[in-house]
């Protein structure tokens, strides 16, 4: 099967970030608003519309391939995902043994978790490729 496939165009990396500057720009006039109008209603859904623009720019800039696709990418990409995986399997044991210790469960620690979740997954990914794409560059030039 070819790896590419799953990948989105490079053209969408440019619109995430499009969506990212969005997402600045809903959080200006959420803050705008709160502050103003004092529109506690208008303020939620404007977070709301924020967070999912911003999941979904973060899905786009971290799923699009980059200009210049190669095996050695795809080895990067794959190193990255199996780094933030192994990350994220550490964290939640901790986070469940933590739970499990403690014995109460704050009811909004789910939806704290479904907002920051994909955030810090995605923005690790990225972060991650981006480092091991930047040695692998910089070991290239030497």
């Amino acid at each position: 099967m070819n790896n590419k496939s799953i990948l989105l165009p490079h053209v969408y990396q440019k619109v995430g970030w499009w969506l990212l500057l969005l997402t600045v720009l809903l959080v200006i006039a959420k803050i705008i608003i709160t502050y103003t109008l004092h529109n506690i209603d208008v303020a939620w859904y404007m977070a709301k519309t924020s967070h999912f623009v911003f999941i979904l720019s973060l899905f786009f800039i971290t799923l699009s391939m980059e200009k210049v696709e190669d095996e050695m990418i795809h080895g990067l990409r794959l190193k990255a995902l199996g780094i933030t995986g192994y990350v994220f399997f550490v964290v939640f044991l901790v986070l469940s043994l933590a739970l499990e210790l403690n014995g109460t469960l704050n009811p909004y620690l789910s939806e704290v978790f479904l907002i920051i979740l994909p955030i810090l997954i995605a923005g690790l990914y990225y972060i991650i490729f981006r480092g091991l794409l930047w040695r692998s560059q910089k070991g290239q030039a030497l």
